[in-house]
């Protein structure tokens, strides 16, 4: 296959994966809002663990959508790249739950914006450092082909 080939590919399977974390985004953003909206929070814990929801609704959505769709060509559905994907959502959760939590941290106390902003303005940090840290576990890990017998 030719560079070119390789680079059309890549660039189509990352606006899918794209189009599916635009999804995972009204999932996980939707979870988090209607979580705070139905019990309202203020408080840095809470808040993390409404984040923590979020982001395993949003997670189930991306193997759903990512192995049926954007890896849908690499993606077997097999014992591996099951244990592999929840690997890599557990890594997104860690990396997406320390930035939100720092990001929270920050901005809590420190601007006058309503808590229901920050915890948004966090989130969107979270989401961004977190699924681009996703898109190249799940390229190059998850979803790569890989040679019979091996396991990675």
């Amino acid at each position: 296959m030719t560079a070119r080939r390789r680079a059309v590919r890549g660039g189509i399977r990352y606006s899918k994966f794209s189009a599916v974390g635009a999804v995972n985004t009204a999932v996980d953003v939707g979870v988090l809002n209607l979580l705070i909206w139905l019990f309202p929070a203020e408080e840095n814990l809470r808040l993390v663990v409404y984040n923590l929801v979020a982001l395993v609704a949003a997670n189930l959505n991306s193997y759903l959508l990512n192995s049926r769709w954007t890896f849908r060509e690499r993606a077997r559905g097999d014992l591996r790249q099951k244990v592999l994907f929840a690997a890599q959502a557990v890594v997104n959760v860690g990396v997406a739950t320390a930035l939100f939590w720092l990001m929270v941290r920050v901005l809590f106390g420190a601007t006058a914006l309503p808590p229901v902003l920050e915890a948004n303005i966090a989130k969107a940090v979270s989401m961004v450092g977190a699924s681009t840290l996703s898109f190249f576990i799940m390229r190059y890990v998850v979803f790569r082909g890989r040679k019979p017998g091996r396991w990675l």
